[in-house]
Protein backbone atom coordinates (compact mmCIF):
# COMPACT_ATOMS: atom_id res chain seq x y z
CA UNK A 1 0.00 0.00 0.00
CA UNK A 2 1.16 3.52 -0.84
CA UNK A 3 0.13 6.45 1.37
CA UNK A 4 1.01 10.02 0.43
CA UNK A 5 1.71 12.67 3.05
CA UNK A 6 0.67 15.83 1.21
CA UNK A 7 2.36 18.89 2.69
CA UNK A 8 0.80 21.62 0.58
CA UNK A 9 3.97 23.17 -0.82
CA UNK A 10 5.86 23.11 -4.11
CA UNK A 11 7.25 19.61 -3.68
CA UNK A 12 3.89 18.09 -2.79
CA UNK A 13 2.14 19.78 -5.70
CA UNK A 14 4.85 18.50 -8.05
CA UNK A 15 4.19 14.99 -6.78
CA UNK A 16 0.50 15.53 -7.53
CA UNK A 17 1.34 16.53 -11.11
CA UNK A 18 3.58 13.48 -11.55
CA UNK A 19 0.76 11.25 -10.32
CA UNK A 20 -1.71 12.86 -12.71
CA UNK A 21 0.72 12.41 -15.61
CA UNK A 22 1.37 8.77 -14.76
CA UNK A 23 5.02 9.28 -13.86
CA UNK A 24 4.24 8.10 -10.31
CA UNK A 25 1.72 5.43 -9.33
CA UNK A 26 -1.62 6.44 -7.86
CA UNK A 27 -1.40 6.29 -4.06
CA UNK A 28 -3.99 4.31 -2.13
CA UNK A 29 -4.40 7.08 0.43
CA UNK A 30 -3.46 10.76 0.60
CA UNK A 31 -3.53 12.88 3.73
CA UNK A 32 -2.51 16.27 5.04
CA UNK A 33 -2.13 16.97 8.75
CA UNK A 34 -4.13 19.91 10.05
CA UNK A 35 -1.83 21.58 12.59
CA UNK A 36 -4.66 24.04 13.37
CA UNK A 37 -2.16 26.78 12.50
CA UNK A 38 -1.51 26.27 8.79
CA UNK A 39 -1.45 29.38 6.60
CA UNK A 40 -4.83 29.70 4.95
CA UNK A 41 -3.15 29.95 1.54
CA UNK A 42 -2.33 26.24 1.89
CA UNK A 43 -6.00 25.34 2.32
CA UNK A 44 -7.08 27.67 -0.49
CA UNK A 45 -4.67 25.99 -2.90
CA UNK A 46 -5.67 22.50 -1.80
CA UNK A 47 -9.40 23.13 -2.20
CA UNK A 48 -9.26 25.38 -5.22
CA UNK A 49 -6.42 23.88 -7.28
CA UNK A 50 -4.95 20.59 -6.13
CA UNK A 51 -8.06 18.64 -5.18
CA UNK A 52 -9.92 19.47 -8.44
CA UNK A 53 -6.74 18.60 -10.36
CA UNK A 54 -6.56 15.13 -8.79
CA UNK A 55 -10.28 14.38 -8.67
CA UNK A 56 -10.37 12.80 -12.17
CA UNK A 57 -8.08 10.09 -10.79
CA UNK A 58 -10.36 9.48 -7.83
CA UNK A 59 -7.77 10.82 -5.38
CA UNK A 60 -9.10 12.65 -2.35
CA UNK A 61 -6.63 14.31 -0.01
CA UNK A 62 -8.01 13.70 3.46
CA UNK A 63 -7.38 16.05 6.37
CA UNK A 64 -6.08 14.48 9.59
CA UNK A 65 -7.46 16.44 12.52
CA UNK A 66 -5.19 18.15 15.03
CA UNK A 67 -7.16 16.24 17.67
CA UNK A 68 -4.90 13.31 16.81
CA UNK A 69 -1.92 15.22 18.25
CA UNK A 70 -1.14 14.44 21.87
CA UNK A 71 0.46 17.78 22.63
CA UNK A 72 -0.20 21.28 21.38
CA UNK A 73 2.02 24.32 21.87
CA UNK A 74 3.80 23.12 25.00
CA UNK A 75 5.85 20.16 26.12
CA UNK A 76 3.97 18.30 28.84
CA UNK A 77 7.22 17.59 30.69
CA UNK A 78 8.66 21.07 31.16
CA UNK A 79 6.02 23.46 29.74
CA UNK A 80 8.43 24.76 27.09
CA UNK A 81 7.00 25.40 23.65
CA UNK A 82 7.50 22.69 21.03
CA UNK A 83 8.40 25.33 18.46
CA UNK A 84 12.04 26.27 17.70
CA UNK A 85 11.57 29.72 19.22
CA UNK A 86 14.48 32.12 19.58
CA UNK A 87 16.00 32.66 23.02
CA UNK A 88 18.58 35.15 24.26
CA UNK A 89 21.32 32.54 23.70
CA UNK A 90 20.06 30.70 20.62
CA UNK A 91 17.01 28.60 19.79
CA UNK A 92 14.90 25.92 21.36
CA UNK A 93 14.81 22.50 19.68
CA UNK A 94 11.78 22.05 17.44
CA UNK A 95 9.40 19.15 17.94
CA UNK A 96 6.26 20.63 16.38
CA UNK A 97 6.64 19.02 12.95
CA UNK A 98 6.98 15.55 14.40
CA UNK A 99 4.18 15.93 16.91
CA UNK A 100 1.72 17.84 14.71
CA UNK A 101 2.40 16.32 11.29
CA UNK A 102 4.32 13.03 11.29
CA UNK A 103 2.60 11.48 14.31
CA UNK A 104 -0.83 12.80 13.33
CA UNK A 105 -0.59 11.31 9.83
CA UNK A 106 0.59 7.97 11.20
CA UNK A 107 -2.28 7.83 13.71
CA UNK A 108 -4.73 8.71 10.94
CA UNK A 109 -3.39 5.86 8.83
CA UNK A 110 -3.96 3.46 11.71
CA UNK A 111 -7.53 4.75 12.04
CA UNK A 112 -7.98 3.97 8.34
CA UNK A 113 -7.03 0.38 9.08
CA UNK A 114 -3.56 0.52 7.54
CA UNK A 115 -1.37 -2.28 8.85
CA UNK A 116 1.68 -1.57 6.71
CA UNK A 117 2.48 0.96 4.01
CA UNK A 118 5.06 2.97 2.13
CA UNK A 119 4.56 6.60 3.13
CA UNK A 120 5.58 9.17 0.53
CA UNK A 121 7.35 12.21 1.94
CA UNK A 122 7.82 15.19 -0.38
CA UNK A 123 11.50 15.94 0.17
CA UNK A 124 13.37 16.99 -2.96
CA UNK A 125 17.06 16.60 -3.73
CA UNK A 126 17.73 19.94 -2.00
CA UNK A 127 16.49 18.38 1.25
CA UNK A 128 18.30 15.06 1.09
CA UNK A 129 19.83 15.84 4.48
CA UNK A 130 16.36 15.59 6.04
CA UNK A 131 15.90 11.98 4.98
CA UNK A 132 15.35 9.69 7.95
CA UNK A 133 17.84 6.86 8.19
CA UNK A 134 15.23 4.64 9.78
CA UNK A 135 11.45 4.49 9.87
CA UNK A 136 9.64 6.11 12.75
CA UNK A 137 7.25 3.16 13.01
CA UNK A 138 8.12 -0.40 11.91
CA UNK A 139 4.91 -0.65 9.86
CA UNK A 140 5.29 2.74 8.11
CA UNK A 141 8.15 2.78 5.61
CA UNK A 142 9.22 6.24 4.47
CA UNK A 143 9.71 6.74 0.74
CA UNK A 144 10.92 9.80 -1.15
CA UNK A 145 9.66 9.76 -4.76
CA UNK A 146 11.24 13.09 -5.69
CA UNK A 147 14.67 12.09 -4.44
CA UNK A 148 14.33 8.69 -6.08
CA UNK A 149 13.85 10.54 -9.37
CA UNK A 150 16.62 13.11 -8.69
CA UNK A 151 14.17 16.03 -8.68
CA UNK A 152 15.09 19.28 -6.92
CA UNK A 153 12.89 22.22 -5.94
CA UNK A 154 13.61 24.17 -9.14
CA UNK A 155 12.56 21.16 -11.19
CA UNK A 156 9.40 20.89 -9.05
CA UNK A 157 8.45 24.44 -9.99
CA UNK A 158 9.02 23.67 -13.66
CA UNK A 159 6.85 20.56 -13.41
CA UNK A 160 4.01 22.58 -11.88
CA UNK A 161 4.22 25.42 -14.38
CA UNK A 162 4.42 23.04 -17.34
CA UNK A 163 1.19 21.45 -16.12
CA UNK A 164 -0.44 24.88 -16.24
CA UNK A 165 -0.90 25.18 -12.48
CA UNK A 166 0.00 28.24 -10.39
CA UNK A 167 2.83 27.86 -7.92
CA UNK A 168 1.61 27.40 -4.35
CA UNK A 169 2.72 29.58 -1.47
CA UNK A 170 5.22 27.99 0.85
CA UNK A 171 3.28 25.74 3.21
CA UNK A 172 3.88 26.65 6.82
CA UNK A 173 2.19 27.52 10.07
CA UNK A 174 1.47 31.19 10.58
CA UNK A 175 3.58 31.27 13.74
CA UNK A 176 6.52 29.25 12.36
CA UNK A 177 9.91 30.63 13.53
CA UNK A 178 11.52 29.27 10.34
CA UNK A 179 9.89 31.99 8.23
CA UNK A 180 12.24 34.39 6.47
CA UNK A 181 11.64 38.13 6.28
CA UNK A 182 9.50 37.99 3.15
CA UNK A 183 7.38 35.19 4.57
CA UNK A 184 6.89 37.02 7.86
CA UNK A 185 5.78 40.12 6.00
CA UNK A 186 3.27 38.06 4.05
CA UNK A 187 1.96 36.44 7.23
CA UNK A 188 1.70 39.66 9.24
CA UNK A 189 -0.06 41.43 6.38
CA UNK A 190 -2.79 38.79 6.41
CA UNK A 191 -5.86 40.09 8.24
CA UNK A 192 -6.52 36.67 9.80
CA UNK A 193 -3.17 34.91 10.13
CA UNK A 194 -1.26 38.05 11.18
CA UNK A 195 -3.15 38.76 14.42
CA UNK A 196 -3.06 35.06 15.30
CA UNK A 197 0.73 34.98 14.92
CA UNK A 198 1.14 38.13 17.03
CA UNK A 199 -1.04 36.67 19.79
CA UNK A 200 0.90 33.39 19.73
CA UNK A 201 4.20 35.27 19.97
CA UNK A 202 2.97 37.10 23.07
CA UNK A 203 1.62 33.88 24.57
CA UNK A 204 4.89 31.93 24.39
CA UNK A 205 6.67 34.75 26.22
CA UNK A 206 4.00 34.97 28.90
CA UNK A 207 4.09 31.20 29.41
CA UNK A 208 7.86 30.84 29.31
CA UNK A 209 8.65 28.93 32.54
CA UNK A 210 12.21 30.28 32.61
CA UNK A 211 11.14 33.89 31.90
CA UNK A 212 14.24 34.49 29.77
CA UNK A 213 12.41 35.75 26.73
CA UNK A 214 11.12 33.72 23.79
CA UNK A 215 10.49 35.12 20.32
CA UNK A 216 9.13 33.70 17.09
CA UNK A 217 11.10 36.15 14.92
CA UNK A 218 14.85 35.88 14.41
CA UNK A 219 15.33 39.54 15.40
CA UNK A 220 14.18 38.64 18.93
CA UNK A 221 11.60 41.40 18.84
CA UNK A 222 7.85 41.00 19.43
CA UNK A 223 5.94 40.42 16.22
CA UNK A 224 3.70 43.35 17.14
CA UNK A 225 6.66 45.60 16.42
CA UNK A 226 7.63 44.04 13.12
CA UNK A 227 5.30 45.41 10.52
CA UNK A 228 5.31 44.71 6.77
CA UNK A 229 6.89 47.50 4.79
CA UNK A 230 3.59 48.31 3.10
CA UNK A 231 1.47 48.41 6.28
CA UNK A 232 0.81 51.96 7.63
CA UNK A 233 2.23 52.72 11.06
CA UNK A 234 -0.16 52.59 13.99
CA UNK A 235 -0.90 55.74 15.97
CA UNK A 236 -0.31 54.06 19.33
CA UNK A 237 3.16 53.84 20.81
CA UNK A 238 5.13 50.68 20.19
CA UNK A 239 6.31 49.06 23.45
CA UNK A 240 9.59 47.74 22.12
CA UNK A 241 11.65 50.62 20.74
CA UNK A 242 14.93 48.73 20.83
CA UNK A 243 18.06 48.48 18.76
CA UNK A 244 17.04 46.60 15.66
CA UNK A 245 19.14 44.14 13.61
CA UNK A 246 19.84 45.41 10.11
CA UNK A 247 17.54 42.88 8.40
CA UNK A 248 14.56 43.42 10.68
CA UNK A 249 11.56 45.26 9.28
CA UNK A 250 10.73 47.67 12.09
CA UNK A 251 8.47 50.67 12.34
CA UNK A 252 9.22 53.01 15.21
CA UNK A 253 6.09 54.77 16.43
CA UNK A 254 6.18 58.28 17.91
CA UNK A 255 9.98 58.52 18.31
Amino acid sequence: MIAWSYGGGVQSVAIGVLIREGALPKPDLAVIADTSRERRTTWEYLRGIMQPFLSPLGIEIAVASHELARVDLYNSKNDLTLMPAYTEEGRLPGYCSGEWKRDVCERWLRLMGVKECDLWIGYSMDEIGRVSKKDHRPWCHYAYPLIDNFINRTMCKRIIETAGLPLPHKSRCWQCPHQNEEEWQETLADSIDGPLAIACDEEVRQNDPEKKGLYLHYSRLPLACLLPKWRPARKTACPCRLLVPARAVFVSINP
